[in-house]
Protein backbone atom coordinates (compact mmCIF):
# COMPACT_ATOMS: atom_id res chain seq x y z
CA UNK A 1 0.00 0.00 0.00
CA UNK A 2 3.07 2.62 0.83
CA UNK A 3 3.81 2.39 -3.04
CA UNK A 4 0.87 3.68 -4.13
CA UNK A 5 1.34 7.07 -3.62
CA UNK A 6 4.41 6.76 -6.05
CA UNK A 7 2.61 4.77 -8.52
CA UNK A 8 0.55 7.98 -8.57
CA UNK A 9 3.00 10.36 -8.77
CA UNK A 10 4.89 8.73 -11.66
CA UNK A 11 2.03 8.30 -13.52
CA UNK A 12 1.49 12.39 -13.26
CA UNK A 13 4.99 12.92 -14.18
CA UNK A 14 4.68 10.10 -17.19
CA UNK A 15 1.33 12.18 -17.97
CA UNK A 16 3.48 16.29 -17.83
CA UNK A 17 6.49 15.17 -19.96
CA UNK A 18 5.09 12.34 -22.28
CA UNK A 19 7.24 9.43 -23.66
CA UNK A 20 10.74 9.44 -22.88
CA UNK A 21 13.05 10.04 -25.66
CA UNK A 22 16.61 9.29 -26.10
CA UNK A 23 19.02 11.77 -25.93
CA UNK A 24 20.77 13.52 -29.30
CA UNK A 25 24.04 16.02 -29.83
CA UNK A 26 22.53 19.32 -30.58
CA UNK A 27 23.52 21.26 -33.49
CA UNK A 28 24.66 25.10 -33.68
CA UNK A 29 22.58 27.29 -33.02
CA UNK A 30 23.90 29.00 -35.93
CA UNK A 31 24.65 28.43 -39.31
CA UNK A 32 28.15 29.18 -40.34
CA UNK A 33 28.92 29.65 -43.92
CA UNK A 34 32.84 30.08 -45.34
CA UNK A 35 34.35 31.10 -48.55
CA UNK A 36 35.92 28.77 -51.23
CA UNK A 37 39.23 29.00 -49.13
CA UNK A 38 37.21 27.71 -45.77
CA UNK A 39 37.79 31.09 -44.20
CA UNK A 40 34.53 32.53 -42.54
CA UNK A 41 32.29 34.38 -44.97
CA UNK A 42 31.67 37.81 -43.68
CA UNK A 43 29.03 39.89 -44.46
CA UNK A 44 27.54 37.26 -47.46
CA UNK A 45 24.42 36.20 -48.64
CA UNK A 46 22.45 32.75 -48.41
CA UNK A 47 19.57 32.92 -51.20
CA UNK A 48 16.42 30.07 -50.64
CA UNK A 49 14.43 28.99 -53.44
CA UNK A 50 11.45 26.65 -54.48
CA UNK A 51 14.00 23.74 -55.51
CA UNK A 52 14.54 23.94 -59.63
CA UNK A 53 13.15 28.11 -59.37
CA UNK A 54 13.92 31.33 -58.39
CA UNK A 55 10.82 31.30 -56.57
CA UNK A 56 11.46 32.88 -52.98
CA UNK A 57 11.03 30.53 -50.23
CA UNK A 58 10.90 31.38 -46.41
CA UNK A 59 12.78 30.63 -43.77
CA UNK A 60 12.57 31.81 -40.25
CA UNK A 61 14.87 33.03 -37.51
CA UNK A 62 12.75 30.83 -34.83
CA UNK A 63 11.43 27.44 -34.39
CA UNK A 64 7.63 28.39 -34.46
CA UNK A 65 7.99 29.98 -37.90
CA UNK A 66 6.81 33.39 -36.59
CA UNK A 67 9.78 35.57 -37.29
CA UNK A 68 10.55 35.50 -41.19
CA UNK A 69 14.10 35.97 -42.13
CA UNK A 70 14.89 38.10 -44.87
CA UNK A 71 15.65 36.84 -48.67
CA UNK A 72 18.21 36.67 -49.08
CA UNK A 73 19.85 35.93 -45.32
CA UNK A 74 22.24 38.37 -44.71
CA UNK A 75 25.09 36.82 -42.55
CA UNK A 76 27.55 38.38 -39.68
CA UNK A 77 30.78 39.23 -39.59
CA UNK A 78 31.84 35.91 -38.80
CA UNK A 79 29.55 34.17 -41.81
CA UNK A 80 26.55 33.09 -39.79
CA UNK A 81 22.85 33.70 -39.26
CA UNK A 82 19.87 31.40 -37.68
CA UNK A 83 17.79 29.85 -40.11
CA UNK A 84 15.04 27.58 -39.78
CA UNK A 85 12.85 26.33 -42.56
CA UNK A 86 11.05 23.17 -43.44
CA UNK A 87 10.77 20.64 -46.31
CA UNK A 88 13.77 21.07 -49.07
CA UNK A 89 15.14 24.26 -50.80
CA UNK A 90 17.40 25.45 -53.58
CA UNK A 91 20.30 27.28 -51.87
CA UNK A 92 22.39 29.86 -53.45
CA UNK A 93 25.03 31.32 -51.52
CA UNK A 94 27.49 35.03 -52.18
CA UNK A 95 30.05 36.18 -50.92
CA UNK A 96 29.96 40.32 -50.41
CA UNK A 97 28.42 42.15 -51.82
CA UNK A 98 25.72 40.80 -51.98
CA UNK A 99 23.62 40.77 -55.47
CA UNK A 100 24.69 40.26 -59.20
CA UNK A 101 28.11 41.62 -58.41
CA UNK A 102 28.93 38.88 -55.31
CA UNK A 103 30.97 36.10 -56.15
CA UNK A 104 28.68 32.60 -56.25
CA UNK A 105 30.07 30.13 -53.57
CA UNK A 106 27.41 27.80 -54.52
CA UNK A 107 24.43 26.76 -55.90
CA UNK A 108 23.30 23.63 -54.04
CA UNK A 109 19.97 21.59 -52.46
CA UNK A 110 19.71 21.62 -48.67
CA UNK A 111 16.67 20.25 -46.59
CA UNK A 112 15.35 20.82 -43.38
CA UNK A 113 16.97 17.87 -40.56
CA UNK A 114 13.83 17.66 -38.69
CA UNK A 115 13.26 13.64 -38.49
CA UNK A 116 9.66 13.88 -37.59
CA UNK A 117 6.88 13.64 -40.59
CA UNK A 118 4.49 14.69 -38.06
CA UNK A 119 2.25 17.73 -37.94
CA UNK A 120 -0.12 18.69 -35.56
CA UNK A 121 -2.60 21.78 -36.99
CA UNK A 122 -5.47 22.22 -34.18
CA UNK A 123 -8.77 23.15 -35.31
CA UNK A 124 -9.55 23.33 -38.80
CA UNK A 125 -10.72 25.98 -40.72
CA UNK A 126 -12.76 26.94 -43.73
CA UNK A 127 -15.59 24.90 -45.22
CA UNK A 128 -17.29 21.58 -44.53
CA UNK A 129 -14.81 20.29 -48.35
CA UNK A 130 -12.38 22.97 -48.69
CA UNK A 131 -10.99 22.39 -45.51
CA UNK A 132 -7.43 24.67 -45.01
CA UNK A 133 -5.35 24.15 -41.68
CA UNK A 134 -2.43 26.12 -40.30
CA UNK A 135 0.80 23.66 -41.08
CA UNK A 136 3.99 26.03 -42.16
CA UNK A 137 6.21 22.81 -41.99
CA UNK A 138 4.10 21.10 -44.69
CA UNK A 139 6.15 21.38 -47.78
CA UNK A 140 4.83 19.17 -49.94
CA UNK A 141 7.87 15.83 -48.76
CA UNK A 142 5.83 12.45 -50.04
CA UNK A 143 5.33 10.91 -46.57
CA UNK A 144 4.34 14.03 -44.40
CA UNK A 145 1.23 13.40 -41.87
CA UNK A 146 -0.79 16.00 -41.01
CA UNK A 147 -3.33 15.70 -37.34
CA UNK A 148 -6.04 17.94 -36.84
CA UNK A 149 -9.60 18.38 -34.70
CA UNK A 150 -11.86 18.40 -37.50
CA UNK A 151 -14.70 21.81 -37.20
CA UNK A 152 -17.16 19.90 -39.54
CA UNK A 153 -18.69 17.36 -41.19
CA UNK A 154 -17.80 17.30 -45.10
CA UNK A 155 -21.16 16.19 -46.87
CA UNK A 156 -19.14 15.51 -50.49
CA UNK A 157 -15.85 15.02 -51.71
CA UNK A 158 -13.58 17.91 -50.21
CA UNK A 159 -9.56 18.84 -50.12
CA UNK A 160 -7.29 20.10 -47.20
CA UNK A 161 -5.13 23.06 -48.01
CA UNK A 162 -1.97 23.72 -45.47
CA UNK A 163 -0.88 27.21 -45.28
CA UNK A 164 -1.13 27.72 -48.56
CA UNK A 165 0.01 25.62 -50.37
CA UNK A 166 -3.02 24.88 -52.21
CA UNK A 167 -5.99 22.76 -52.18
CA UNK A 168 -5.11 18.73 -51.91
CA UNK A 169 -8.02 16.34 -52.91
CA UNK A 170 -8.46 13.83 -49.84
CA UNK A 171 -9.57 10.69 -50.69
CA UNK A 172 -10.12 7.40 -48.72
CA UNK A 173 -8.43 3.83 -49.48
CA UNK A 174 -10.78 0.98 -50.24
CA UNK A 175 -10.41 -2.58 -51.81
CA UNK A 176 -10.51 -1.21 -54.90
CA UNK A 177 -8.19 1.40 -54.65
CA UNK A 178 -8.28 5.29 -53.44
CA UNK A 179 -11.84 6.98 -53.76
CA UNK A 180 -12.95 10.46 -53.79
CA UNK A 181 -14.93 11.47 -50.32
CA UNK A 182 -18.53 11.40 -50.71
CA UNK A 183 -19.78 12.89 -47.12
CA UNK A 184 -19.91 12.27 -43.88
CA UNK A 185 -16.05 10.87 -43.79
CA UNK A 186 -14.47 13.92 -41.87
CA UNK A 187 -17.10 14.33 -38.67
CA UNK A 188 -16.79 17.60 -36.60
CA UNK A 189 -14.76 17.39 -33.24
CA UNK A 190 -13.50 13.89 -34.67
CA UNK A 191 -9.24 13.99 -34.82
CA UNK A 192 -8.23 13.32 -38.13
CA UNK A 193 -4.96 12.02 -39.34
CA UNK A 194 -4.03 12.36 -43.59
CA UNK A 195 -0.43 11.41 -45.23
CA UNK A 196 0.74 13.11 -47.83
CA UNK A 197 0.63 10.95 -51.44
CA UNK A 198 3.40 13.61 -53.43
CA UNK A 199 3.59 10.96 -56.58
CA UNK A 200 -0.72 11.36 -57.01
CA UNK A 201 -0.93 14.45 -55.23
CA UNK A 202 -3.33 13.47 -52.75
CA UNK A 203 -4.05 13.26 -49.19
CA UNK A 204 -4.93 9.84 -47.85
CA UNK A 205 -7.35 9.61 -44.63
CA UNK A 206 -4.68 7.56 -41.89
CA UNK A 207 -7.97 8.24 -39.64
CA UNK A 208 -10.59 6.97 -38.75
CA UNK A 209 -11.05 4.37 -40.70
CA UNK A 210 -15.07 3.34 -40.34
CA UNK A 211 -16.55 5.05 -43.42
CA UNK A 212 -19.95 5.62 -43.67
CA UNK A 213 -21.07 2.30 -45.74
CA UNK A 214 -24.42 0.61 -46.50
CA UNK A 215 -23.65 -3.20 -45.96
CA UNK A 216 -21.25 -3.85 -48.73
CA UNK A 217 -23.98 -2.93 -51.35
CA UNK A 218 -22.00 -3.38 -54.86
CA UNK A 219 -21.19 -0.17 -56.49
CA UNK A 220 -23.58 0.31 -59.49
CA UNK A 221 -26.80 -0.83 -57.63
CA UNK A 222 -29.74 1.63 -58.11
CA UNK A 223 -31.69 1.53 -55.35
CA UNK A 224 -35.17 3.16 -54.26
CA UNK A 225 -35.97 6.17 -51.53
CA UNK A 226 -38.52 7.71 -50.27
CA UNK A 227 -36.12 10.44 -48.51
CA UNK A 228 -35.61 14.08 -49.59
CA UNK A 229 -31.39 13.44 -49.72
CA UNK A 230 -29.85 10.23 -51.25
CA UNK A 231 -28.33 8.08 -48.36
CA UNK A 232 -23.99 8.45 -48.04
CA UNK A 233 -22.16 6.77 -50.63
CA UNK A 234 -25.37 7.27 -53.44
CA UNK A 235 -26.45 10.39 -55.76
CA UNK A 236 -29.75 10.58 -57.75
CA UNK A 237 -29.54 9.01 -60.78
CA UNK A 238 -31.13 12.02 -63.30
CA UNK A 239 -27.82 11.54 -65.79
CA UNK A 240 -25.73 14.08 -64.59
CA UNK A 241 -21.96 13.48 -65.18
CA UNK A 242 -19.02 12.62 -62.84
CA UNK A 243 -14.94 12.25 -62.52
CA UNK A 244 -13.86 8.98 -64.14
CA UNK A 245 -11.44 9.16 -61.95
CA UNK A 246 -12.63 10.13 -58.63
CA UNK A 247 -15.41 6.82 -59.36
CA UNK A 248 -13.48 4.90 -61.05
CA UNK A 249 -15.21 1.58 -59.34
CA UNK A 250 -18.55 3.07 -60.73
CA UNK A 251 -16.84 3.90 -64.25
CA UNK A 252 -15.87 0.48 -64.53
CA UNK A 253 -19.29 -0.95 -63.38
CA UNK A 254 -21.30 1.51 -66.32
CA UNK A 255 -18.96 0.54 -68.49
CA UNK A 256 -17.88 -2.33 -71.02
CA UNK A 257 -14.49 -2.37 -71.94
CA UNK A 258 -13.58 -5.28 -74.45
CA UNK A 259 -11.19 -6.23 -77.39
CA UNK A 260 -11.95 -5.54 -80.51
CA UNK A 261 -10.47 -4.53 -83.97
CA UNK A 262 -11.19 -1.93 -86.16
CA UNK A 263 -10.16 -1.44 -90.23
CA UNK A 264 -9.53 2.73 -91.09
CA UNK A 265 -12.33 3.80 -93.08
CA UNK A 266 -15.17 0.78 -91.91
CA UNK A 267 -17.56 1.45 -89.27
CA UNK A 268 -17.43 -2.30 -88.18
CA UNK A 269 -15.95 -3.87 -85.26
CA UNK A 270 -15.21 -7.10 -85.39
CA UNK A 271 -13.49 -9.45 -82.68
CA UNK A 272 -15.81 -8.88 -79.96
CA UNK A 273 -16.09 -11.33 -77.16
CA UNK A 274 -20.02 -10.17 -76.10
CA UNK A 275 -22.59 -8.04 -77.97
CA UNK A 276 -25.91 -8.97 -76.20
CA UNK A 277 -25.60 -6.12 -73.87
CA UNK A 278 -24.70 -3.38 -76.51
CA UNK A 279 -26.96 -1.68 -78.82
CA UNK A 280 -28.47 1.07 -80.63
CA UNK A 281 -27.07 4.60 -78.93
CA UNK A 282 -24.81 3.41 -77.03
CA UNK A 283 -21.99 5.51 -77.18
CA UNK A 284 -18.19 3.75 -78.08
CA UNK A 285 -14.42 5.43 -77.50
CA UNK A 286 -10.93 3.66 -78.49
CA UNK A 287 -7.92 4.90 -80.15
CA UNK A 288 -8.72 5.23 -83.82
CA UNK A 289 -12.96 5.83 -82.95
CA UNK A 290 -13.70 9.68 -83.93
CA UNK A 291 -15.14 11.58 -80.48
CA UNK A 292 -18.88 11.42 -80.92
CA UNK A 293 -19.40 8.10 -82.23
CA UNK A 294 -21.94 6.12 -81.47
CA UNK A 295 -23.37 1.84 -81.91
CA UNK A 296 -25.83 2.07 -84.77
CA UNK A 297 -26.48 -1.86 -83.92
CA UNK A 298 -24.82 -5.48 -83.74
CA UNK A 299 -24.99 -8.55 -84.22
CA UNK A 300 -23.31 -11.91 -83.53
CA UNK A 301 -19.62 -10.63 -82.55
CA UNK A 302 -19.37 -7.34 -84.65
CA UNK A 303 -21.42 -3.82 -84.10
CA UNK A 304 -21.59 -1.11 -86.57
CA UNK A 305 -20.47 2.38 -85.56
CA UNK A 306 -22.28 5.85 -86.51
CA UNK A 307 -18.53 7.03 -88.11
CA UNK A 308 -15.43 5.42 -89.50
CA UNK A 309 -12.44 4.04 -87.62
CA UNK A 310 -9.79 6.30 -89.23
CA UNK A 311 -7.01 3.66 -87.83
CA UNK A 312 -6.74 -0.05 -88.38
CA UNK A 313 -5.89 -1.85 -85.08
CA UNK A 314 -7.09 -4.07 -82.44
CA UNK A 315 -7.14 -3.00 -78.96
CA UNK A 316 -9.53 -2.47 -75.56
CA UNK A 317 -12.60 -0.63 -76.56
CA UNK A 318 -14.88 1.02 -73.86
CA UNK A 319 -18.84 1.17 -74.55
CA UNK A 320 -20.89 3.22 -72.40
CA UNK A 321 -24.52 2.75 -71.85
CA UNK A 322 -25.43 5.86 -69.97
CA UNK A 323 -23.34 8.23 -71.52
CA UNK A 324 -19.48 9.44 -71.95
CA UNK A 325 -19.94 12.33 -70.22
CA UNK A 326 -17.24 15.05 -72.26
CA UNK A 327 -15.46 11.92 -73.81
CA UNK A 328 -12.80 12.05 -71.94
CA UNK A 329 -12.68 12.56 -68.30
CA UNK A 330 -16.15 12.31 -67.30
CA UNK A 331 -18.83 9.84 -67.62
CA UNK A 332 -22.75 9.38 -66.79
CA UNK A 333 -25.03 8.45 -64.51
CA UNK A 334 -28.36 6.83 -65.65
CA UNK A 335 -31.09 9.09 -66.38
CA UNK A 336 -33.84 7.81 -64.22
CA UNK A 337 -36.01 10.50 -63.64
CA UNK A 338 -40.16 9.61 -65.15
CA UNK A 339 -39.07 6.45 -65.94
CA UNK A 340 -39.76 2.67 -64.53
CA UNK A 341 -36.50 0.17 -64.85
CA UNK A 342 -37.76 -3.30 -66.70
CA UNK A 343 -35.87 -5.74 -66.75
CA UNK A 344 -33.16 -6.72 -69.79
CA UNK A 345 -35.04 -8.85 -72.33
CA UNK A 346 -31.75 -10.86 -72.96
CA UNK A 347 -30.63 -11.12 -69.68
CA UNK A 348 -30.00 -15.50 -70.20
CA UNK A 349 -28.37 -14.79 -73.77
CA UNK A 350 -31.63 -15.50 -75.17
CA UNK A 351 -34.29 -13.16 -76.11
CA UNK A 352 -37.65 -13.48 -73.97
CA UNK A 353 -39.51 -11.06 -76.27
CA UNK A 354 -41.60 -9.72 -73.68
CA UNK A 355 -40.48 -5.98 -74.39
CA UNK A 356 -39.69 -5.66 -78.15
CA UNK A 357 -38.66 -2.62 -80.45
CA UNK A 358 -42.48 -2.85 -81.61
CA UNK A 359 -43.99 -1.49 -78.52
CA UNK A 360 -40.79 -0.35 -76.63
CA UNK A 361 -39.67 1.84 -79.44
CA UNK A 362 -36.19 0.53 -78.83
CA UNK A 363 -34.46 -2.92 -78.11
CA UNK A 364 -34.92 -4.14 -75.00
CA UNK A 365 -31.68 -6.15 -75.11
CA UNK A 366 -29.44 -3.19 -75.18
CA UNK A 367 -28.56 -1.94 -71.95
CA UNK A 368 -29.32 1.54 -71.18
CA UNK A 369 -32.26 1.93 -73.96
CA UNK A 370 -35.09 4.35 -72.29
CA UNK A 371 -38.42 3.80 -74.20
CA UNK A 372 -42.33 3.32 -73.48
CA UNK A 373 -44.49 6.51 -73.45
CA UNK A 374 -46.93 7.75 -70.34
CA UNK A 375 -49.52 8.21 -73.11
CA UNK A 376 -51.01 6.69 -76.58
CA UNK A 377 -53.38 7.57 -79.18
CA UNK A 378 -55.08 4.85 -81.00
CA UNK A 379 -55.15 4.64 -84.60
CA UNK A 380 -58.02 2.57 -86.94
CA UNK A 381 -55.59 -0.42 -87.19
CA UNK A 382 -56.02 -1.16 -83.40
CA UNK A 383 -59.61 -0.97 -83.05
CA UNK A 384 -61.38 -3.88 -82.48
CA UNK A 385 -63.70 -5.88 -85.34
CA UNK A 386 -67.29 -5.28 -84.64
CA UNK A 387 -67.43 -1.91 -83.61
CA UNK A 388 -70.76 -0.34 -84.94
CA UNK A 389 -71.79 3.41 -84.95
CA UNK A 390 -75.64 4.90 -85.03
CA UNK A 391 -76.61 7.37 -87.15
CA UNK A 392 -79.25 7.77 -89.75
CA UNK A 393 -79.55 8.60 -93.64
CA UNK A 394 -81.93 10.67 -96.01
CA UNK A 395 -83.04 9.97 -99.72
CA UNK A 396 -85.93 9.97 -102.26
CA UNK A 397 -87.67 7.21 -103.71
CA UNK A 398 -89.49 6.96 -107.41
CA UNK A 399 -91.21 4.94 -109.11
CA UNK A 400 -90.06 4.34 -113.09
CA UNK A 401 -92.33 3.71 -115.79
CA UNK A 402 -95.43 4.34 -117.93
CA UNK A 403 -98.56 5.08 -116.65
CA UNK A 404 -100.62 2.03 -115.42
CA UNK A 405 -104.71 1.81 -116.20
CA UNK A 406 -106.70 -0.19 -114.08
CA UNK A 407 -110.46 -0.67 -114.91
CA UNK A 408 -112.31 -0.89 -111.89
CA UNK A 409 -116.26 -0.29 -111.45
CA UNK A 410 -117.78 3.26 -112.14
CA UNK A 411 -113.75 4.51 -113.31
CA UNK A 412 -110.27 4.17 -113.71
CA UNK A 413 -107.63 4.61 -111.37
CA UNK A 414 -105.01 6.12 -113.09
CA UNK A 415 -101.54 5.53 -111.25
CA UNK A 416 -98.62 8.52 -112.27
CA UNK A 417 -94.61 7.78 -112.24
CA UNK A 418 -94.65 9.63 -109.20
CA UNK A 419 -97.17 7.61 -107.50
CA UNK A 420 -99.48 10.62 -106.90
CA UNK A 421 -103.20 9.65 -105.78
CA UNK A 422 -105.91 8.11 -108.87
CA UNK A 423 -108.58 9.91 -110.67
CA UNK A 424 -112.04 8.54 -112.20
CA UNK A 425 -112.66 8.05 -115.81
CA UNK A 426 -114.73 6.06 -117.85
CA UNK A 427 -114.04 2.36 -117.90
CA UNK A 428 -111.83 1.25 -120.47
CA UNK A 429 -110.54 -2.11 -119.97
CA UNK A 430 -108.49 -4.04 -117.26
CA UNK A 431 -104.21 -4.02 -116.82
CA UNK A 432 -101.95 -4.77 -114.29
CA UNK A 433 -97.74 -4.47 -114.13
CA UNK A 434 -95.42 -5.00 -110.94
CA UNK A 435 -92.55 -3.18 -110.26
CA UNK A 436 -89.35 -3.10 -108.10
CA UNK A 437 -87.85 -0.23 -106.03
CA UNK A 438 -84.48 0.13 -106.50
CA UNK A 439 -82.37 2.77 -104.41
CA UNK A 440 -78.76 2.82 -105.13
CA UNK A 441 -76.06 5.85 -103.65
CA UNK A 442 -73.20 6.43 -101.45
CA UNK A 443 -73.77 7.87 -97.58
CA UNK A 444 -71.25 9.35 -94.97
CA UNK A 445 -71.83 8.38 -90.97
CA UNK A 446 -69.68 10.28 -88.89
CA UNK A 447 -69.38 9.41 -85.12
CA UNK A 448 -70.29 11.41 -82.21
CA UNK A 449 -68.67 9.84 -79.12
CA UNK A 450 -65.16 10.31 -79.91
CA UNK A 451 -62.39 12.41 -79.61
CA UNK A 452 -59.34 11.69 -81.09
CA UNK A 453 -57.48 12.00 -77.78
CA UNK A 454 -54.22 10.54 -76.19
CA UNK A 455 -55.50 8.26 -73.18
CA UNK A 456 -52.71 7.58 -70.15
CA UNK A 457 -51.47 4.44 -69.78
CA UNK A 458 -49.81 4.75 -66.98
CA UNK A 459 -50.69 2.11 -63.61
CA UNK A 460 -51.10 3.45 -60.57
CA UNK A 461 -48.23 5.37 -59.14
CA UNK A 462 -46.41 6.41 -56.05
CA UNK A 463 -43.38 9.16 -57.18
CA UNK A 464 -40.34 8.66 -55.18
CA UNK A 465 -36.40 9.00 -55.47
CA UNK A 466 -33.88 6.85 -57.00
CA UNK A 467 -30.19 6.48 -56.32
CA UNK A 468 -27.01 4.89 -57.55
CA UNK A 469 -24.24 3.57 -54.98
CA UNK A 470 -21.23 5.69 -55.96
CA UNK A 471 -18.06 4.17 -53.97
CA UNK A 472 -17.61 1.26 -52.26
Amino acid sequence: MKLRPFIIAAALLLAQCGSVLAGTILPPGETAFFDNNGAPLSGGCAYFYVPGTFTPKPTYQDSGQTVLNTNPVQLDVAGRAIIYGTGTYRQIVKASPCGSSGVQIWDQLTAATDTSNTIFAGFSAGTPNAITVTAPAFSGTDGQVINYISSNTNSAAATLNPSGFGAVPIVRDSATGPQALTGGELVATNAVSMIYDATAGTFHILSPVTWPTTGGVPVGTIITTAAFNAPTNYAFAYGQAVNRAAFSSLFAALTSQQTGSLSSGSPIITGLADTTEIGNGMAVEAVGIPAGTFISSCAGTSCTMTANATATRTGTLTFFAYGNGDGSTTFNLPDVRGRYLPGRDNMSGTPANRITSTYYGASGGTLGAPGGSQSHTLTLTELPSGITSGGSIAGTASKAGNFIITQGTGGVLVNGAGGGGGVTAPQVGTASQSSTLDLSGTASVTSNNTGAGAHSILPPSIIVNYAIRLTP
